[in-house]
């Protein structure tokens, strides 16, 4: 993938957009779990082994043994690009400084949306703790990096498992100005569910998309295995990540989602977009058929999508011929679809001068700015 390193930022200095940029994918990280200290009672911090109960595990080993989820699947190289380390020699992503120098300052970027990139609990098995652990995450990453750059937006977590729950978060801090979306994590209930109308309903009501990203589903907890069960190696389950949106999207569609709430935006992050005509195709050819079973749609299935869904461009597919990839855009009008995705700091993120090299200006313009703008809340 067109992962930029040291090596061509000296060769290729040239690569500030010409265009506005908002970036939809900005990866913050915890330097460690202790930054959430201030954040949490001493009970959860307790129960997180952080602070000052840190060294509680190894004195007493009857305390509860928690293990923070961790995910299933080991890139054999490294998640996190080394050359994004900062100086000090913290983690890729957690110095807000630093990340606007090695990033912001380069593309010329407007505005990052930031969407945690240290794990979530969104799905974990003990809902109170997921809880507060997710209220701590909110309250870090807003006091930490929207409070130091004017650029820096966020999502922020809910927890899928408890709509209720979420529904306070919302109503918490949901209007904060630097808060344009919320971030809501794979779980075993399709997204189509009225289990989650509570959460769709006061996100329609802020003006805040859905934001859906790779999390939960590499923990194993309540999380879906791709369909037909875990995969073997991490080529294999990033390489499948397309699964997930494919089966989210038909649920919203067919479940009503969109005819109950026509204002409401899901952002699919970190997806890919080449599977779009299949799916469009597919719905709206068995639609014709098939109708009669979910009489409450009004229009195509493929309306629906363009109207209410949008795909983060990262990691970007790579045809044989690189036209291809903007004819496919063409096909299915997804122009008003696409958001760019840095995906800073990890691996596989996409150089903003080469993936689009060979589409219009007309287009880089809403990819690289127009349609975030419409989709996110500024």
């Amino acid at each position: 993938m067109d992962v930029l390193s040291k090596e061509n930022q000296s060769t290729n200095v040239d690569v500030k957009s010409s265009f506005s940029l908002i970036d939809c994918d900005v990866h913050p990280f915890l330097s460690s779990l202790d930054e959430l200290v201030p954040y949490l009672d001493e009970a959860y911090q307790k129960q997180l082994n952080i602070g000052k109960f840190k060294n509680d595990m190894l004195k007493n080993q009857n305390n509860g043994g928690f293990e923070f989820p961790k995910g299933r699947y080991g890139n054999p190289g490294h998640v996190l690009r080394t050359d994004a380390i900062p100086p000090c020699g913290v983690i890729p992503g957690s110095d807000p400084k630093f990340l606007t120098e090695d990033l912001f300052d380069r593309y010329n970027t407007t505005h990052g949306i930031l969407n945690i990139g240290h794990g979530t609990m969104g799905a974990y098995h003990n809902v109170n703790l997921a809880a507060e652990y997710t209220r701590a995450t909110n309250d870090w990453l807003y006091d930490r990096w929207i409070k130091s750059d004017k650029r820096f937006k966020m999502t922020m977590e809910v927890i899928p498992l408890d709509p209720q729950k979420s529904v306070k978060e919302i109503e918490r801090i949901g209007r904060k100005p630097g808060i344009v979306g919320i971030n809501l994590r794979v779980v075993n209930i399709p997204f189509g569910k009225s289990h989650f109308w509570p959460i769709y309903e006061i996100a329609e009501e802020y003006g805040l998309p859905i934001v859906v990203h790779p999390d939960a589903e590499n923990t194993a907890e309540y999380s879906p295995d791709q369909a037909i069960g875990p995969a073997s190696t991490y080529i294999e389950w990033h390489s499948t990540l397309p699964i997930i949106a494919m089966r989210q999207i038909p649920s919203l569609v067919f479940e009503g989602v969109f005819e109950k709430f026509p204002k409401l935006k899901f952002a699919f992050i970190e997806y890919g977009v080449s599977w779009l005509p299949h799916l469009m195709w597919r719905l709206d050819k068995n639609w014709k058929g098939l109708r009669q079973e979910v009489p409450w749609l009004k229009i195509p299935p493929s309306e629906y999508i363009r109207r209410n869904i949008r795909l983060g461009t990262q990691p970007i597919e790579e045809p044989f011929k690189p036209n291809h990839l903007l004819e496919m855009i063409q096909m299915v009008n997804a122009e008003d679809m696409l958001l760019f995705c840095s995906d800073y700091p990890h691996w596989d993120g996409d150089n903003l001068k080469r993936v689009f090299l060979r589409f219009p200006d007309d287009l880089k313009r809403k990819i690289y700015y127009e349609n975030a703008l419409e989709t996110f809340r500024f």
